[in-house]
Formats: C-alpha cells, structure tokens, sequence
C-alpha cells in the first residue's frame, strides 16, 4: 500500500519539485520520473505493484457517471474523446482533486484488481484535478494488467532514463539458449566473438533477462545480424533478449561496450582472435563468470565471491556494475 508520509532524497526522486507536485509514495515519484523524462515503462511496471485510490460512490459531484471495474465503482467524466475514469495515486491527490472532507468515504484498491476486469469502453484519467495529471489509455491499462499477471510482456523488460540495473555472466556453462545463438552465428565469417550477461532490474519484482554482444568484422549488416541472433533465442525459449553488435575497429565502439565485455562470458570466439588489446583502458580485460553454476540465479547475490577468482589465476576481477539505459530489448 502506498506510503502517504513524504519521503525526500537527492537525485530523480525529487524531481516532482520542478512540477508543482508533491510525492508521497513511490508510485507518484515514478509518475514526476515519467512526465519528465519519458520512462513510461518504468511506470506501468510501477502501476502493476500498486494501489490507487477511488472514491466511494455518492461522492461523486453531479453530472458524473460510474463504470464498473470489476465490482468497484469508478467515477468517470465524459467528454468528445470518451469516458475516463477519476482514480487517483494517494489519498492527498484525491482530497485535493475531489475535496473531500473527513465523512466522505473512499477506496484504495490493489490496480491488479482493478484493471483484471476494466470496461472497454473507459480509459483513465491518473490524479484528475489534482496536482499532476496523466492519462492511461486502454492499451496501458492492458499492459499494465499483464503485468500484474505475471504475463511475458515487452514493456516489462524496457530500461527507462534513471532505472537502475546490475549486470552479472550468469553460469560459465553456456546454455540451450546461448548454444542456439553460437549455432546460428557459426558459419558467418563476419563474427569474431559472441558474449552473455544477464541484467536484473534493481526494482520490485525486477526482471532478469540475457544480454548477447557479438563482436563483429566492421562489413557487416549489424541490425539483420541482430535480428538473426534474436531469431535464434526465439527459437531455443520464450524468454526476452537484448542483442548489440559492436564493431571492433571502431575505438569509440569498444569503450561503449567495455562494460559488457568486462562483465559476460565468452560463449564462443573465432579461432585467431586474440582479446581486446585497444583501445587504452582495455588491454587488461578480466572475463568473470559464475563457477559451478548451472542455471542463471534469480538475484545478482553472491557475485562478490565469484568474482574473487578468473580460472584460478585472477584475484581482482571486475564488479559488477549498476548503470541507466534507455535501450529497449529486440523483439
């Protein structure tokens, strides 16, 4: 349930600030997040761990009408563009939006519940007449609902700006899916390395999905190629990839993969081809992986203790790391 005490950090989560509004739970400080830096995903994946509040009925002012949501009933207004119900991110918003007073009665409803059976007919109006609107249309409210499901859908997996994540190997033994991959890029003279990491959102209930970077002679086609290798994962499993291809005579290239490259295991390399040894600040590459693992943890815990060794020989190895990306996966 949300949190109706204000909570105040540094960074991203005080950037209601600058919107005339006020947070007071995390819902509402990723609701500032997305209006000011687009991270819709980011949002809906917040909605679907959380609740709203709706008024209970006979508060609703006249002229407004109600819509059934599953057995909770949603105030709506209507206007040349449709009905949009009025629910609202925290008990202040509705109060201030509807003035409320202390006798009027209200609901706060779990959004999985609300949004599992929504009419088709009502999209919804987020904190309507309060300090900071935001519309959700059928389309979200149906991602959103999946979500809460448990469902395999694209934008639960999507990084959006400030999103904090941890990339760690995953098990050195390659699996079905990483085996898929090597066959499929096996006989394309273009390819020179192929590597995975795994990336955990660093949220409630964060997803965990596989990261592929192949390394690849400057003449190729690095979408197709992409498209090729997420072709192949679609094939061995159900699960969600994201691929990136990276040119190795490109300098600015490695630097911007040189996190990956630190990080993942190498699936498999062309024979002949040496490691990285430029550009400066890549000569001295450690490849860590999982020991003696052999499926992907489901958190980042305990990867202090397998990075304390690199085939016995290496003491220091890389840890990992935390990051914000916009990149979304390939479908």
């Amino acid at each position: 349930m949300p949190s109706e005490a204000p909570q105040h950090s540094a960074g991203p989560d005080d950037l209601g600030a600058g919107l005339g509004f006020e947070p007071v739970n995390d819902l509402e400080r990723i609701l500032a997040r997305c209006v000011l830096t687009g991270a819709r995903a980011t949002l809906l994946r917040a909605l679907a761990r959380s609740t709203l509040c709706v008024p209970a009925g006979g508060t609703a002012p006249a002229g407004l009408s109600e819509a059934d949501a599953g057995g909770v009933p949603v105030p709506c207004v209507a206007d040349i563009e449709g009905r949009h119900a009025l629910v609202y991110t925290s008990y202040r918003q509705m109060a201030l939006a509807r003035r409320l007073g202390e006798d009027d009665r209200w609901f706060e409803v779990p959004v999985a519940t609300l949004f599992e059976k929504w009419p088709s007919d009502v999209d919804v109006w987020l904190n309507a007449g309060g300090e900071l609107g935001f519309p959700l249309d059928l389309v979200d409210i149906g991602t959103v609902a999946d979500i809460a499901a448990g469902l395999e859908v694209d934008e639960a997996y999507e990084i959006g700006p400030d999103d904090e994540f941890t990339d760690f190997p995953g098990p050195s033994v390659p699996d079905s899916v990483d085996c898929a991959v090597v066959l499929s890029l096996f006989d394309v003279p273009e390819v020179l390395e192929v590597l995975r990491v795994f990336r955990r959102l660093e949220e409630p209930k964060g997803r965990t999905w596989r990261i592929l970077l192949v390394l690849v002679d400057q003449e190729v086609r690095q979408s197709s190629l992409a498209q090729e290798v997420a072709a192949a994962v679609n094939d061995a499993s159900d699960e969600c990839c994201e691929v990136h291809v990276a040119d190795v005579h490109d300098d600015e290239v490695y630097e911007a993969v040189a996190h990956l490259l630190q990080v993942g295991v190498p699936l498999w390399r062309r024979e002949g081809f040496p490691a990285p040894a430029g550009p400066e600040g890549l000569a001295d590459l450690h490849i860590s992986s999982l020991e003696g693992t052999g499926e992907v943890p489901d958190t980042p815990a305990g990867l202090d203790d397998a990075h304390g060794a690199r085939n016995g020989r290496c003491e220091d190895g890389p840890r990992p790391d935390r990051g914000g990306s916009d990149d979304g996966p390939v479908p």
